[in-house]
């Protein structure tokens, strides 16, 4: 899960209305140029330390899609009414025996702090427990991704367990945070913060506008 501040940021975007909507092939034009700084590729997924080509993450892509008609993972991503990508997230693992998933995030740098991140996170928070009757969202991020410790104490998470020296970045070897939630907690904390979100920057789900955060 990405939303690490960058050491230099762009000036901030005015948009306030976003779209999410289920990944296309197409999409990874949209994606490509994320795939290109290698400081947040390696943040992002631990997997990919460096960075991608175009075609490399076409074939990415298609495997996502490919996952999901497997009922594995469920992939979003958000766009501005221009047309521009915002960032992705997603179900990972979803497992219907146990009900649980992970919550894999990316906000593109010039959108970070912009309040899209947190709301991306909700609406998927949202499908998990009261579309796919899951009853538990985990997901990780590194020891040192300040930002994304903070966005995941606010959503509710509780931290599970560290993996220590496990992801390898820049020369040196840092520690996994494992978070976790359970659907009951997320019911108590969704409603205040609901409430505390600016009203004015909005994330809707495609055209429903019962889904929409907040």
């Amino acid at each position: 899960m990405a939303e690490k501040a960058p050491r230099q940021r762009s000036p901030v975007n005015t948009a306030k209305y976003f779209v999410m909507r289920p990944i296309e092939l197409t999409d990874a034009e949209l994606m490509a140029d994320w795939y290109q700084k290698i400081e947040d590729v390696s943040i992002f997924d631990r997997q990919l330390p460096l960075p991608i080509s175009s075609n490399q993450v076409s074939v990415l892509v298609k495997s996502l899609i490919d996952d999901q008609h497997n009922d594995k993972c469920q992939w979003f991503i958000a766009i501005t009414p221009e047309g521009s990508a915002v960032g992705m997230t997603g179900l990972e693992s979803i497992n219907m025996l146990h009900g649980h998933a992970v919550l894999p995030m990316f906000i593109a740098d010039k959108w970070r702090r912009s309040g899209v991140g947190i709301r991306m996170a909700c609406m998927m928070i949202d499908l998990a427990f009261r579309q796919l009757r899951l009853n538990r969202v985990t997901t990780m991020y590194r020891s040192d991704n300040a930002a994304s410790e903070k966005l995941l104490e606010r959503l509710g998470f509780r931290q599970e367990g560290t993996a220590r020296q496990a992801w390898f970045n820049e020369g040196k070897y840092r520690d996994l945070v494992n978070v976790g939630m359970l659907q009951q907690e997320w019911e108590e904390v969704r409603a205040p913060l609901r409430s505390a979100l600016d009203p004015q920057v909005k994330v809707q789900l495609g055209r429903s506008d019962m889904w929409c955060w907040p």
